[in-house]
């Protein structure tokens, strides 16, 4: 059974004339390649446009942030020629600029996301006003 936020979602999408099925989710490898910027294949676009309009889409943004910055993070970690406590004390300040540097592009990033599935520029703003828009009608009712 869907929840009223999925339910939300699929009218606000169907009202501005996407469609919102099939929704298939890509694999874990791929999930890795979207995290890192990477374009995913035309049948994962409608997944897409629900991971950066649905009602979680900026704690998404956070996970794939994190995702991207885990592997550096790591690396400098196990790698950096330096005694544990300074490796260690490294690792987080760096994952803490990438979280902070990035974090504050997210209208943007999530929106090159959506070009890259094929969606206009301004889809994304547009359909999360929309669904919570309804989100809300269906609260009241």
């Amino acid at each position: 059974m869907r929840g009223r936020s999925s339910k939300a979602w699929e009218i606000a999408a169907e009202s501005l004339g996407l469609a919102v099925t099939p929704r298939v989710r890509p694999n874990p490898a791929l999930w890795l390649w979207y995290a890192y910027w990477g374009p995913l294949p035309r049948r994962h676009a409608i997944w897409v446009l629900y991971d950066t309009t649905c009602s979680s889409w900026v704690a998404r943004h956070l996970a794939r942030l994190v995702a991207a910055a885990a592997l550096p993070v790591a690396l400098i970690a196990i790698f950096l020629p330096a005694p544990p406590q300074l490796r260690a004390l490294t690792a987080v300040v760096a994952g803490a600029c990438a979280l902070l540097f990035t974090a504050p592009w997210i209208n943007e990033s999530t929106e090159h996301r959506l070009v890259q599935a094929g969606y206009d520029w301004r889809s994304g703003p547009a359909l999360r006003a929309k669904r919570d828009e309804i989100a809300q009608r269906l609260r009241n009712w």
